[in-house]
């Protein structure tokens, strides 16, 4: 256990819903430097969120430094991520770096992601996907928030609810515009 400079233990001191939240935004620029995956945020964000203890508390964070500075990723330009294929579409499955603007193109084929082991170059990105036929099926862990926009003349908009996310939780952007083919976005389930 901790002790403060008067000799008293800190460790057991119970903690607030503010330090509960400052310690979520740091897991949240931790996301954004790369040190951690979209599932591990998930996981310590629930651990955070049912912290009682100043020990409980900084478990979730004792691997992570203090202060660190945000790492320099290829994205970090401004320029976006570019992923065209006339045919066949865009799939992601296992770790993975997704930049600060990611744009799927294809005439034939949308997007398949699952974003569980992705790392994210910033605690916000942004995710376009264009195609005339091919919809866009993506999967993120609990969490996460995802603000979805775009255009279907043919197919659906399925957004799968989940807990709404705390605040400093990352943010996915998600913009898919087509002709035929909706966008389903679903929570993954952990065994």
């Amino acid at each position: 256990m901790r002790e403060t400079a008067g000799g008293e233990e800190t460790a057991g001191i119970r903690v607030s819903d503010a330090e509960r939240d400052a310690v979520i935004g740091r897991l949240s620029a931790a996301v954004g430097d790369g040190r951690l995956t979209l599932e591990e945020f998930s996981q310590r964000m629930e651990l955070a969120t049912a912290a009682g203890t100043r020990a409980d508390l900084d478990s979730v964070t004792a691997d992570l430094p203090a202060d660190a500075a945000p790492a320099v990723t290829s994205g970090a330009s401004g320029s976006p991520s570019l992923h065209i294929s006339p045919i066949g579409g865009f799939k992601v499955n296992g770790p993975w770096r997704m930049d600060r603007h990611v744009i799927v193109g294809a005439l034939v084929g949308g997007a398949k992601m699952d974003l569980s082991q992705t790392q994210l170059a910033a605690p916000e990105v942004v995710l376009t996907k264009v195609s005339l036929v091919g919809g866009a099926r993506i999967t993120v862990p609990p969490g996460i928030r995802v603000e979805l926009s775009g255009f279907s003349l043919f197919g659906g908009t399925r957004i799968e609810a989940g807990p709404e996310p705390g605040p400093g939780a990352p943010v996915i952007r998600i913009r898919a515009f087509g002709i035929v083919g909706g966008t389903r976005v679903q929570r993954s389930r952990r065994g």
